[in-house]
Order: structure tokens, then sequence, then C-alpha cells
């Protein structure tokens, strides 16, 4: 048996890695609910988040339930949802001197993604969050005030079905 070779940090670089990474988990608001992936790769997490909270837009969702449909997209198509933000990124470059998550306003991200939307990595994107936020039940009833199916509570007719507040029905 070999001893492996010994790796030696010095303090300066220690503190540079750590930092960054501590710095890396507080831009992402790292709640430790995150998932292995995107504590490993922040950067992606990142730009697939902004791209996420574009298409489906929620400011009042935690990042996590956003990151959570996308992590097993991510573990079978890593390398194809890298290449399709790179090239979001270069197609903001071309329209507006920066990558896709530093343009503030949302009327040029969404023309941007109006641009790729039918592309397979845009549509693996939006399937998996289409699915993974609207069918997450901790989510219906604060988020969309859906009060969840009605079968089991025999069906909508006794429990405000009619107490819709909208004056055009």
């Amino acid at each position: 048996m070999t001893a492996s070779p010994r790796v030696t940090l010095s303090r300066r670089r220690f503190l540079s890695l750590t930092g960054a990474l501590a710095a890396g988990g507080l831009a992402l608001g790292a709640t430790g609910l995150w998932p292995r992936w995107a504590q490993a790769e922040p950067e992606l997490a990142r730009r697939l988040l902004r791209l996420g909270r574009d298409i489906y837009p929620h400011e009042s969702i935690e990042d996590r339930y956003y990151l959570a449909p996308l992590t097993p997209l991510l573990e079978a198509r890593r390398d194809e949802i890298a290449a399709g933000l790179e090239d979001l990124d270069r197609r903001a470059r071309a329209a507006h001197d920066r990558d896709y998550g530093e343009i503030e306003g949302v009327a040029e991200r969404e023309a941007l993604l109006r641009e790729i939307q039918p592309s397979d990595f845009f549509q693996a994107v939006r399937g998996a969050l289409v699915v993974g936020l609207y069918n997450t039940p901790e989510l219906w009833e604060p988020h969309f005030g859906y009060q969840g199916s009605s079968w089991e509570q025999g069906g909508y007719l006794n429990r405000g079905y009619n107490d819709l507040v909208i004056d055009w029905l």
C-alpha cells in the first residue's frame, strides 16, 4: 500500500479558498437545504436559479423549491444544461455586453428566453420546473391559493368553491 502524496496549503491559499466558498454560499442565500450539487457548483446553481426564476417568477418562493426539481435534471444532463447556460450567456453578451444573470431588465431577459424557447435545453428546464414547483403540496395554499384535491373531502360544493374574489365571473 502506497501513501498518498501530502498536499500542503499556505495560510493565504486556505483563506482564499474558504472565503470564496463562504462568499458563494452567502451569495446564493444558502440555508443548508440546498442540493449537494448546488453547494459543489455554486456558480452553476446561481445561473440556473436565475433562469428558473425568470421562467416561473414567484418572489415569495424560496430558492430551494426551484433547485429541488432541477437536481435530477442536472444529475442526468449536467453537460447539456451547462452548455445551454453558456449559450444563453453568449446571446446576452452579444445583445447586452453582459452575462444573462447580470442583465437587470426583466424584459431584456425575457426577450432572450423567447429566442431559446424552442430549444431542448429550455424545454428541459421548463418541464422540470412546471412539475417541480406546481406539484409541491406545501406551496399550494400559501403561494397559489390552491387547497389541493377535493375528492377526499367530498368535492368543492361546500368548501368555498364560490368564494372567488373575481368580478368577471
